[in-house]
């Protein structure tokens, strides 16, 4: 299997797991992902500018989906956090 594939491979494999919400798959695909791509530029047949320029753009939309994904999460929290607040509230004066 060449680099480029070997890389390709992992970004799909991030990309599941970021549509899975399988966080900590995702963070270990990230560093295989770094040592893979180090691996192959520090090797006898290193990537071509566009191989590097399409994983580039495959990495910084799948990290783009997870930041979204991770933002959308938080504002579900806190709302949750603010409905237990006020239902809370809504109990004490109800004693």
């Amino acid at each position: 299997m060449s680099d480029y594939s070997a890389l390709n491979a992992l970004l799909t494999a991030l990309s599941e797991h970021i549509d899975k919400t399988e966080i900590e798959l995702a963070s270990h695909t990230l560093i295989a992902i770094d040592q893979e791509l180090k691996g192959w530029c520090e090797g006898a047949n290193p990537p071509l500018e566009h191989e590097l320029l399409a994983i580039q753009s495959k990495i910084l939309a799948a990290t783009a989906r997870l930041k979204n994904a991770r933002d959308k999460t938080q504002v579900e929290l806190i709302n949750q956090r603010k409905s237990h607040k006020a239902i809370s509230k809504y109990k004490a004066t109800k004693r």
